[in-house]
């Protein structure tokens, strides 16, 4: 059997027509996580955030990150001993990693244990209360 033109018209449909639908299956196949469950809620809370934001520059402090082997570790400035709130390892590419803790603060520092962390870049967010006054801090930060 001998091929021509037409035969090649053929066999290139066929090839695309088979790219076309792996590349259907392989993107039905994807996870996409939202940013957040409440995305709407959290745009009206916004406000809030850029005040506290404002808040923790007025202050002149700021909450310092670091790691060892086995832990992650948040340092608050003396002035924020007292401080109640939250911690939220926010993993921006799978919603699965995320984790997220109350603040309870050993002297001036709260540690997590790096086993409960998948390794990866996170956005540590910081958001505590002292005296009514509401503070948020955030950091990339790479956990090895």
């Amino acid at each position: 059997m001998k091929l021509n033109w037409g035969h090649g018209i053929v066999i290139a449909f066929v090839l695309f027509c088979s790219f076309v639908v792996t590349i259907v299956v392989k993107a039905f196949q994807e996870d996409f996580d939202l940013v957040s469950e409440t995305y709407y809620q959290d745009e009206l809370a916004y406000q809030d955030r850029i005040d506290s934001k404002t808040n923790l520059k007025e202050s002149g402090e700021r909450l310092a990150f670091s790691q060892n082997d086995s832990q992650v570790v948040v340092t608050f400035p003396e002035s924020f001993q007292a401080a109640s709130g939250k911690v939220k390892f926010y993993y921006p590419s799978k919603a699965l990693f995320d984790k997220e803790y109350e603040i309870s603060l050993t002297g001036n520092q709260q540690s997590f244990d790096k086993s409960e962390l998948a390794k990866g870049r996170y956005k540590i967010q910081v958001t505590w209360d002292i005296s009514n006054q509401q503070y948020y801090q955030e950091k990339e930060f790479f956990v090895k």
